[in-house]
């Protein structure tokens, strides 16, 4: 496969926001989940097992999404490591009965940017909590929840959803 850069990219307008809006998290199902992609590499539709990724609310500025490129001279390798990070408020039972679900599972996740657009973790792997930090804090001011992180590893950054096919997948059940 050649490897051809055939344009730039522009500076453009300072209209950018970074962080996190939502998070929607889903079975992983294996190939049993198929996606078809449109313009651009976007995916466009899903289609096969029925499927719903549900929601976890995030408070603005509290959740990240990366994507860690990793590339190896030496062998020839490159793959991209996915993490996001989100916090879940008041530790009682059906949170940590949650955290017990998340750590166990494996996982697809659907992260929404405060710029509204779906990006999809688990396009090809699962992905799986590696680690979480639950506590009550000491003072009155300190977080009383969870932080989870997850993790995934696909040979291509994350795909990003559109608005159409996130919807057709996302459930609005929370508790």
């Amino acid at each position: 496969m050649a490897c051809i850069l055939t344009s730039g990219v522009s500076l453009g307008c300072r209209d950018n926001l970074g962080g996190v809006q939502e998070v929607f998290i889903g079975d992983y199902n294996g190939d049993s989940l198929t996606y078809q992609l449109g313009t651009n590499n976007i995916i466009g539709t899903f289609s096969g097992t029925t499927m719903s990724f549900f929601p976890f609310e995030q408070e603005i500025e509290t959740a990240s999404f990366t994507e860690n490129g990793v590339f190896s001279v030496e062998n020839g390798t490159s793959f991209y490591e996915l993490t996001l990070t989100i916090n879940l408020y008041k530790l009682e039972a059906s949170l940590r009965n949650k955290i017990l679900i998340l750590g166990q599972g494996k996982w697809r996740i659907i992260v929404k940017d405060q710029r509204g657009i779906y990006h999809l973790m688990g396009y090809q792997n699962p992905v799986r909590v590696s680690a979480s930090t639950p506590g009550v804090g000491k003072a009155y001011g300190d977080m009383n929840g969870a932080t989870i992180t997850f993790m995934g590893k696909e040979p291509e950054p994350a795909y990003v959803v559109s608005t159409a096919a996130a919807l057709s997948v996302i459930s609005n059940v929370t508790t």
